[in-house]
């Protein structure tokens, strides 16, 4: 026999990172810096790095010196550059680019895969940023999803 419930759990992070209703700055990256608490092996730092907002072109020179598709990055000791077309307050895929330059700042502050080589240290916390994002989308009830190619970035190293 069937019956209806309500299901009383708490859920992975706040209900409000599920809508599109606004979400200031101030009060989205507290609650996206809780989600990668809940679903990662990393303690969050209290605060957030800073967020600038620039034009695509600044994104495309860090990140590829060339046109590219990436729509952010994570500078350590300079916080997070997001393209200024981006609107995370109100677009739940951009929500979960902020989520995934969020996660390299939390892997910067916890040291991960310090004493890697930096091609591995770089391939392997994006993989993990990649995962997290996509986990986040399936957990919002977003259809779109992320991926990150697998192998390996020093495979050219010799």
């Amino acid at each position: 026999m069937y019956s209806n419930y309500v299901d009383t759990r708490n859920s992975y992070f706040s209900d409000d990172l599920r809508k599109t209703t606004p979400i200031p700055m101030e009060d989205l990256l507290p609650e996206l810096l809780k989600a990668i608490d809940r679903l990662s092996k990393y303690t969050v730092p209290d605060e957030a790095p800073p967020v600038h907002r620039v034009p695509h072109k600044t994104i495309e020179q860090f990140t590829c010196g060339t046109e590219c598709a990436a729509l952010a990055v994570y500078r350590s000791g300079e916080g997070i550059y997001l393209d200024e077309a981006l609107e995370p307050e109100t677009n739940i895929f951009a929500r979960s680019v902020l989520l995934h330059e969020l996660v390299h700042f939390v892997q910067d502050t916890s040291n991960e895969l310090a004493d890697a080589r930096p091609c591995e240290r770089w391939y392997r916390r994006e993989q993990e940023a990649y995962a997290l994002q996509k986990v986040f989308l399936m957990l919002v009830g977003s259809q779109i999803r992320v991926a990150y190619a697998t192998g390996s970035a020093c495979e050219q190293d010799g």
